[in-house]
């Protein structure tokens, strides 16, 4: 009976303890609440992560002119005056970002955190220049100088809206071109244009050759550029280099290969 009653009065003092736990940990975490919104902000603080280490899309006086311009000047206010999720909001609007953190630091710091989307390829429709991303986001040019990726022109039978993600049929069909050379070491180095021409086929231009290689579709395109690799390996030293002005690689276990006139 003696051991009965220790067992239960055990269980009770555990259940009081983790009662004075949570209890203390939720009036720690209003007082920190509290102090937070009324922390005053003291500096702007931006930070741009970006995976190209050569090319930003944006500077961070662009983001602080632009946290600026939504919010006004939020030195020597208190956090609790600035809307930081609508700030959030807003930054995660513009198209070059992939994510944006807004956050009041311990130390008064109002910190901006971006993270840029990665362009993959460089568009030409309509005589604009987008870029897009391995999502499929489309980024419309904002500076001269742009990343160096695969540039895409002809025959571009779909409209590019920034902050879109592309959903036409061809587009869907170049994004999978684009991201698997971005992701090959050896044909991201090799390719530097992929032209639609009116037949609607995709042909890839080399930095090296005068030749192209053409695909009309892009199922299995890991094999296709294996049998590539391997053909510049094995076939092309034997006939030449300037022997054919197009190859062709539409087919998953066989290579076309069309003589320059």
């Amino acid at each position: 009976m003696k051991s009965i009653k220790l067992a239960f009065s055990r269980r009770q003092w555990m259940l009081s303890i983790a009662v004075f736990l949570i209890l203390l940990l939720l009036l720690l975490w209003s007082k920190l609440n509290f102090a937070g919104k009324n922390r005053i902000i003291n500096e702007v603080r931006v930070e741009i992560n970006t995976s190209d280490t050569s090319f930003q899309f944006l500077t961070q006086q662009e983001i602080s002119n632009f946290v600026e311009d939504k919010i006004g000047n939020p030195i020597g206010k208190p956090a609790s005056e600035v809307s930081l999720t609508e700030l959030e909001i807003e930054l995660n609007r513009i198209p070059y970002i992939q994510r944006a953190i807004v956050y009041v630091s311990f130390d008064g710091k109002l910190k901006v955190q971006i993270n840029e989307r990665q362009a993959i390829a460089q568009i030409h429709s309509r005589n604009e220049t987008f870029y897009f991303d391995t999502s499929g986001v489309i980024m419309k040019r904002n500076k001269i100088k742009g990343p160096n990726v695969i540039v895409i022109n002809g025959t571009i039978p779909f409209k590019m809206t920034p902050g879109k993600k592309m959903g036409h049929k061809k587009a869907l069909e170049l994004l999978e071109i684009a991201k698997f050379i971005h992701t090959q070491p050896l044909w991201n180095m090799q390719f530097e244009q992929c032209y639609v021409d009116k037949l609607e086929r995709y042909l890839l231009f080399p930095r090296v050759g005068s030749h192209s290689i053409v695909l009309n579709n892009v199922v299995n395109l890991d094999k296709k550029f294996e049998n590539l690799r391997l053909f510049y390996e094995k076939g092309l030293p034997l006939v030449g280099w300037n022997k054919y002005s197009e190859i062709e690689i539409s087919y998953e276990n066989q290579i076309v290969g069309r003589a320059t006139d």
